[in-house]
């Protein structure tokens, strides 16, 4: 603990003599008595744990346009666009845009912010820079309790509440219920309900648009089997959020095997600011649909999908 803290003081001397007074690297490990790799190791653990942040105040030219056009095409709040690398999974750019605008929001004060589950929200949260904020608080719009094998997909408020000190509220529920009595149950008791009553009057809800077919999470994680996933799409499903699926033209799909424990669409259409967070041109039809069904304000999403977007 004690080795912690002296290497994180010397990052912070690092830090403000490299950034504040204009050091180059080997001056300052000349002025530190240590050598230049640490220095260099030095600094870069000081931008991974929020000593220093470094900012990019104007997006790309590209991906800008690509925002506003979105914004004008589907009358949204807000859009946010990453361009995703030749070599990088679109999911993660659009990972580092919910990210970037999550420190937006954090940083501007004190503000509620609901979140949902999904691969881009775990992922956003692991990839958003730790921050000192005040008054932030961060409450699970969807049951908390998961697997081993998909946590990251769902720790969503307990890794963003480390990274920015936030106070946290989970939701005392498993995120599907087995069948409709027991998930009324959860609804009906007093814990939950103050949950999602204060995911409700959030100023703003995450959420991860998923896709219908095999490479659903759902899927993939089990809680949905093959066949009641080829129903939803028999129906016209061609997304989700929070296991609530919809079809093109924004009406709800029920399948018969899900019993969620979240926010339900009518909630989301009465939210302050949803934002959605969606990576890859085959999301398109989905994030669509949410447009559609009215649960969407606001996009955080890799240049690819913004393209199929405005095709």
């Amino acid at each position: 603990m004690e080795e912690n803290k002296n290497r994180r003081e010397l990052a912070i001397r690092a830090s403000w003599l490299y950034h504040e007074r204009g050091f180059n690297q080997q001056a300052v490990a000349d002025r530190l008595g240590i050598s230049r790799s640490t220095i260099s190791r030095l600094l870069a653990d000081a931008e991974r744990e929020g000593i220093v942040r470094v900012i990019v105040t104007e997006p790309l030219p590209e991906t800008a346009q690509l925002a506003e056009d979105l914004i004008e095409k589907y009358q949204l709040e807000g859009a946010t666009v990453e361009l995703a690398l030749e070599d990088e999974n679109p999911r993660d750019a659009a990972a580092t845009a919910m990210a970037r605008r999550l420190e937006s929001m954090v940083s501007a004060g004190p503000v509620t912010i609901a979140a949902g589950w999904g691969r881009t929200l775990g992922r956003a949260a692991q990839t958003a820079r730790s921050l000192h904020t005040t008054g932030v608080v961060l409450v699970d719009a969807f049951g908390h309790t998961t697997t081993a094998d998909i946590a990251p997909a769902v720790e969503v408020t307990n890794n963003l509440g480390i990274k920015y000190g936030a106070k946290v509220m989970h939701i005392p529920s498993p995120g599907f219920a087995p069948n409709a009595e027991i998930g009324g149950n959860f609804y009906d008791s007093e814990p939950v309900a103050t949950a999602l009553e204060r995911a409700r009057t959030a100023d703003a809800v995450l959420v991860a648009v998923g896709v219908v077919g095999p490479e659903s999470l759902l899927v993939d994680a089990g809680y949905m089997s093959a066949a009641a996933m080829d129903r939803v799409i028999a129906a016209g499903g061609v997304g989700e959020v929070f296991g609530l699926y919809f079809d093109a033209e924004g009406n709800a799909v029920e399948p018969e095997t899900l019993y969620p424990i979240s926010l339900s669409l009518d909630d989301l259409r009465a939210s302050r600011r949803v934002i959605a967070a969606a990576g890859g041109r085959d999301k398109t039809m989905a994030v669509k649909g949410a447009i559609a069904a009215g649960i969407v304000d606001e996009l955080a999403i890799d240049h690819t999908l913004a393209e199929a977007l405005l095709e």
